[in-house]
């Protein structure tokens, strides 16, 4: 297949998205949201995904309302999952929606339904190949475990997308965590640093995939995302998969 994956900035319906149309017109929807463009009240504020965390659940409702129809798919396909830092694959087929259960990768293999992670620090990797395509969950405990190199095999992934996640510019870690990254074959930046999309890459280039592009955004960084790190109570953006007709 001779395509380059890219993520590129926009704004639809006063949403800030991460997409690649490429990857649209040859059959995926792919889209990372930040905070912009919802209705929650700080700290939350606005685009909060996510209905746990203290946040009103109809506020949150209407946040993935406005986004599903900024990315392009109705909420009503949308499956999320309880994401538990681990390494579990749950398929979602057509007719599955909401929270499928505890899982840090969620494949469909038929278009119909969306899949979706939240973050706000964690690395969400989306991967693509012959046996469809999944969302990941990269919390340092997955990366550390192999959730790079699960979603990877459950599709046979030959691209990949690197969402916007928290780099070792602003990522200081305890030894445990530097441990742990060395002990999964992970790369460390220094002795108190860690950089989940800089782990992601090396893990999804071992795992054999080729093309990747990397948003380089740093959500400790850019204000425009939420960040657990930067801000303690916050919101979850969003990353979305799905197989398009």
């Amino acid at each position: 297949m001779d395509f380059q994956p890219r993520l590129t900035s926009g704004v639809k319906a006063g949403v800030g998205i991460l997409s690649d149309e490429g990857a649209r017109a040859r059959g995926l929807l792919v889209a990372f949201t930040n905070r912009t463009g919802g209705v929650s009240e700080p700290p939350y504020d606005s685009l909060n995904l996510a209905a746990r965390g203290g946040d009103d659940p109809d506020v949150v409702e209407q946040n993935r309302v406005r986004a599903a129809g900024a990315v392009g798919f109705d909420v009503a396909q949308l499956a999320l999952c309880r994401q538990v830092h681990g390494v579990d694959v749950k398929e979602i087929t057509d007719g599955v929606t909401g929270v499928v259960g505890e899982a840090d990768v969620l494949v469909v293999r038929e278009p119909g339904p969306v899949a979706g992670i939240l973050t706000a620090d964690c690395a969400p990797v989306v991967v693509w190949g012959e046996g469809g395509a999944a969302v990941l969950h990269g919390g340092w405990r997955g990366l550390a475990a192999g959730v790079i190199e699960s979603g990877a095999a459950a599709v046979a992934a030959h691209t990949a997308f690197i969402g916007p996640c928290i780099r070792a510019c602003c990522y200081e870690v305890g030894p445990e965590v530097v441990d742990a990254f060395r002990a999964g074959g992970l790369q460390v930046a220094d002795e108190r640093h860690v950089d989940p999309g800089a782990a992601s890459e090396a893990a999804l280039r071992k795992a054999g995939v080729t093309r990747i592009a990397d948003s380089t955004v740093c959500t400790g960084c850019d204000p425009s995302y939420f960040s657990y790190r930067r801000d303690g109570v916050t919101g979850r953006q969003g990353a979305f998969v799905a197989l398009l007709k």
